[in-house]
């Protein structure tokens, strides 16, 4: 999840809340620079390391190729996303891509985002409607025949 992604979850955070959900970050950072994250950018929601990107494996989020992190379909992506939310410093493996889950209660993954390239993710308005379908007895386009815990 890109840093711009961050802040407008944050931004909207109360909406996830009123869906009775709630928002978890696991980054590739050191708890330090988790810590450090969460606090320049004001996160209310959980925030978690992962340096050695063990979730990133157990949810089969893969790592791109160059063209999936700084061909010419990211370029666009990264300078919106500069001029909203600031330039970075990037954590961690930058082949690394991220992904978004919705997982239930019962700790059954009901959505699933993996991108196609970095600039690639689920809008608010995307999980929030897939949220909304879990609570009208809907799943999203991928469940998980078993519970996946950690």
């Amino acid at each position: 999840m890109c840093r711009e992604h961050v802040v407008d979850v944050r931004n909207e955070y109360q909406r996830f809340l009123d869906a009775n959900a709630d928002v978890a970050l696991i980054t590739m950072g050191t708890v330090e620079e988790v810590a450090a994250f969460r606090s320049r950018n004001q996160l209310p929601f959980l925030c978690l390391a992962d340096p050695q990107r063990i979730s990133y494996r157990a949810y089969d989020v893969p790592r791109g190729r160059v063209s999936q992190v700084a061909g010419p379909v990211v370029w666009a992506g990264g300078l919106k996303a500069t001029l909203r939310a600031g330039v970075g410093t990037p954590v961690g493996d930058l082949f690394q891509l991220h992904g978004s889950f919705i997982v239930d209660s019962q700790g059954i993954i009901r959505f699933v985002h993996t991108p196609k390239h970095s600039a690639d993710q689920s809008t608010n308005e995307e999980l929030l409607e897939r949220l909304k379908n879990l609570d009208d007895g809907m799943t999203g386009d991928r469940v998980e025949e078993r519970p996946r815990r950690w």
